[in-house]
């Protein structure tokens, strides 16, 4: 009896992390008031070097077109989450919060075409890690 509550236990843990994971970037792992309070805090913290429309200024390197894709393609979204906390603004890094960053990170993959979605992309490491940028097939 208590080994089959246990395992119930442990399937209804899989099926929640399951439920929660937000699939493929095409799928819309955003929404658009995610990416909109984002818009907000890039252009407060970002725009100064990657430029309003994020196509770079100087040093730092575009966010959109084929110089994002080039640089993204195959990694995670967790991924470009944590480089962002742990390297921006280049002033002070890792002073803009995981989830301050996860909305710049929605907003940047707005610009970029990805479609919103339903469900706000969640800050959480796990799930952002599920998440590969890829190009449209």
């Amino acid at each position: 009896m208590r080994r089959t509550s246990v395992l119930l236990l442990a399937l209804a843990a899989v099926a929640a992390v399951a439920a929660a994971a937000p699939g493929s970037i095409w799928a819309g792992v955003y929404t658009t008031a995610q990416a909109a309070r984002g818009q907000k805090a890039y252009l407060a913290d970002c725009a100064e070097c990657h430029g309003e429309a994020l196509r770079g200024i100087d040093d730092a390197l575009p966010l959109v077109d084929q110089v994002f894709l080039k640089k993204w393609t195959g990694k995670s979204v967790g991924h470009l989450v944590d480089v962002t906390r742990r390297t921006m603004p280049t002033d002070s890094p890792g002073t803009i919060s995981r989830q301050v960053c996860t909305d710049i990170v929605a907003y940047v993959l707005s610009v970029n075409g990805f479609p919103a979605g339903q469900r706000e992309l969640a800050p959480a490491t796990v799930l952002l890690k599920q998440i590969l940028i890829e190009p449209k097939k």
